[in-house]
């Protein structure tokens, strides 16, 4: 809360104007319009997120429409292949199938058991793979107790019961004869033998192996013969023949990059680190001769790029697949499955069907077409983005089920905006549609934002334009206003000491020219000259003191001591002191006092002084009617003082303005009685004002003027009882007064 005080001061009162009139509403506008713009950003975001959305359904719906057409010929053919009269096609009806549809990278066929014979690549797209013994049951019933041995195994090695492990996969070699088992039997042995730290007989099965069955992979689709080739290096390094140990992961390095287009990225990386952590070690013992000669060999290796992913990766994935539905036994259904991945940083999509076996229930082979994905987006877009009809910047791409990209108009650039999931049997793609500026999208948009943006900024601008101005005057009239306030506070300090003089000296000639020399009458013209120098020189010096008093309020340093007194003592003691003066120009000065009065805490002085102010007002402003009187009672929680005159009085439109600064009701300078600065009725207020209380004036032009002063009565000397109202005496005085305005 301001203090009163302060909240007189021109230049508190010219902040707060400017906080309250200027930054506020300033502040207040930049909100509401940012606010204004953001919601109309976001509507017109939904409204192009709805845009994109329904795009993308159309674009999903096309196409579906031109997968299923590309579809129907392949599924077609594998239709055909597919019957139960095991009629499978030849090699040379893929090709010739690849060759006339362009969509057709090339086509496989595979028959269990999954073992891959060697490949034939013909000239052309084709790639077909020769057909093999179907599995017997005998094959089914051997992967099945191989599961569960290999389970019981690796459960006892968890416990630490090794030997029994051993026991156990040496049963695999015995009651499941196929080699895959085999293989996986002995790739168990050999990690069971490593934990033992039996290396010599680790490197034995390990090689073996190696020599049995080195196109065996794991059920991920890794080599085997990479795990026992790492292995065996790690065994000899466990024996301190280190040489022969980087000898064979220099190997092991060699075979990995010559079959990495076999192995997915991931498989590649994996053993690469292996190598690369146990070379680094291996190079450093003193039982390595010539490092540097090895150094030079892993460092090329390094250098080298993992090869492309090749047709044998399809084959690989298209076995697992297989593989898992003939040992599972699973049912034949007469439909096509589609694979869609990203291999090397390059997507690829399989579509195959399964083969049924003689019986025509269960799995025994599939066959299945290669997409080629680079003519599927050359026929799919163009035909897309003509109907669609959408701007250059926006793109279109096909994702699969992991978000990865798979073909589109371009690489994605941008952010993606929507997404649609197509309908089966392509539900394992969805249409995005990617956009650089999604907001930008919308030109309404941008010439909407840009022109609200300048008009908040020319506003802003000519907002901080006019405080600019409106500070600088501001600043130019406190300063104006501060010289002025110290000029008049020094001039009237200046003053006060000539007028001391001035009325001392005066007051001396008065006194020897009323007692006059002996025997000589004293001059009657210089003592009245005498007496109206001192008598203006009294005035003058209360002029001055008001003066100084209002500097002291402007510059906030006024300051009041508040004791507690007996307002009937100051009111007698200012009437008393006033009645000369009032007598001897035939005033009429009454004081009226409802007594008891209860204490107030006030600052005497200050009290006196506006007692003072209004009573000499009252004495200047009244002519032919010269009548004064002061009142004072208590009035509920307060104590009112009020003076009374039968002057002049004051005109209804000057009421409001009389407590305002150097305000006089009459500023004519030929007045019969000149008034003083204007400052009487200003300090009046202010002092009131600082004891808690208010002062207000009622009149009548013509009739008078009664001023009324409340003070608020403490809360321990609010016990009195209350007096009534106003005196009953000279009541019909103010009954003239009663109906005008109050101020």
């Amino acid at each position: 809360m301001i203090p009163r005080g302060l909240w007189r001061r021109h230049e508190v009162r010219l902040a707060l104007t400017f906080v309250c009139l200027i930054i506020l509403p300033c502040g207040f506008l930049g909100y509401f319009s940012l606010r204004a713009i953001r919601t109309e950003k976001l509507l017109t975001q939904a409204r192009l997120q709805q845009n994109y959305k329904q795009l993308a359904g159309i674009a999903a719906r096309e196409i579906n429409e031109e997968l299923e057409k590309a579809a129907k010929r392949w599924t077609y053919f594998t239709g055909k292949a597919a019957k139960r009269d095991r009629n499978y096609p030849t090699p040379e009806a893929l090709n010739q199938f690849a060759a006339e549809q362009p969509l057709v990278a090339s086509a496989i066929l595979l028959e269990s058991p999954v073992v891959p014979l060697r490949a034939a690549e013909p000239a052309n797209r084709g790639f077909f793979l020769s057909k093999a013994t179907p599995p017997s049951e005998d094959y089914v019933d051997s992967y099945r107790r191989f599961s569960a041995l290999v389970e019981a195994g690796e459960e006892l090695e968890y416990k630490g019961r090794l030997d029994e492990a051993l026991a156990l996969y040496a049963q695999i070699r015995r009651e499941c004869p196929a080699p895959q088992f085999a293989a996986f039997s002995q790739n168990l042995t050999g990690r069971v033998l490593m934990k033992k730290s039996d290396w010599p007989a680790a490197i034995g099965v390990y090689r073996e192996l190696l020599a049995n069955h080195p196109h065996v992979r794991d059920p991920n689709g890794a080599p085997l013969r990479f795990f026992a080739q790492y292995q065996i290096a790690i065994a000899l390094e466990n024996q301190n023949r280190d040489q022969e140990a980087v000898e064979t992961l220099l190997a092991l390095y060699q075979d990995l990059f010559a079959l990495s287009d076999e192995i997915s990225t991931v498989q590649y990386t994996y053993f690469v680190e292996l190598i690369q952590a146990a070379s680094v070690r291996l190079l450093t013992s003193p039982f390595v001769s010539h490092p540097e000669h090895f150094t030079q060999h892993f460092n090329r290796l390094a250098e080298l790029n993992k090869k492309r992913i090749s047709r044998r990766y399809y084959l690989q994935v298209l076995e697992r697949r297989l593989a898992q539905h003939v040992l599972e036994r699973k049912s034949y259904k007469d439909r096509v499955y589609y694979i869609s991945d990203v291999a090397e940083g390059a997507p690829y999509l399989l579509a195959y069907q399964f083969l049924p076996d003689a019986s025509g229930h269960h799995v025994a082979g599939l066959i299945a077409m290669e997409i080629a994905l680079e003519e599927l987006k050359a026929r799919l877009f163009p035909a897309i983005l003509k109907k669609l009809e959408v701007t250059g910047d926006v793109s279109f791409a096909i994702l699969n089920e992991e978000h990865k990209f798979m073909i589109g108009t371009r690489p994605p650039a941008g952010e993606r905006v929507a997404e649609q999931v197509l309908e089966k049997p392509f539900d394992f793609w969805q249409v995005a549609i990617y956009a650089p500026d999604p907001a930008g999208q919308a030109s309404g948009w941008n010439f909407k934002l840009t022109l609200s943006l300048w008009l908040v900024f020319l506003l802003l601008l000519t907002v901080v334009f006019g405080a600019y101005v409106f500070i600088r005057q501001a600043l130019r009239e406190a300063h104006v206003s501060q010289m002025k306030s110290t000029f008049v506070s020094n001039v009237s300090h200046e003053l006060r000491t000539p007028l001391a003089s001035i009325k001392m000296l005066a007051e001396l000639l008065e006194r020897q020219f009323a007692a006059g020399p002996a025997g000589v009458p004293a001059s009657t013209k210089a003592a009245e000259y005498l007496s109206v120098i001192r008598r203006e020189s009294d005035r003058l010096a209360r002029l001055i003191e008001s003066v100084l008093d209002f500097s002291r309020i402007e510059r906030g340093v006024k300051q009041y001591n508040f004791e507690y007194e007996d307002p009937e003592v100051i009111l007698r003691q200012v009437v008393e002191a006033f009645r000369p003066q009032a007598e001897a120009d035939g005033f009429q000065l009454v004081l009226d006092i409802a007594a008891p009065l209860p204490e107030v805490k006030i600052d005497a002085d200050a009290i006196a002084q506006l007692l003072l102010n209004l009573l000499t007002n009252a004495y200047k402003y009244s002519q032919e009617r010269k009548y004064i009187r002061v009142a004072a009672f208590r009035q509920e929680q307060h104590l009112v003082i009020a003076v009374e005159d039968h002057g002049i009085g004051i005109a209804k439109a000057e009421l409001p303005k009389i407590f305002e600064d150097f305000y006089r009701v009459d500023q004519r300078l030929n007045t019969p009685k000149q008034g003083g600065a204007g400052l009487g009725l200003t300090l009046a207020r202010h002092i009131a004002a600082a004891h808690g209380g208010e002062i207000s004036a009622r009149s009548k032009l013509g009739e008078g003027s009664t001023f009324s002063l409340r003070l608020p009565i403490p809360p321990e000397c609010r016990e009195q009882p209350e007096s009534a109202t106003l005196p009953e005496a000279h009541a019909n005085d103010r009954g003239v007064l009663a109906a005008e305005p109050e101020v």
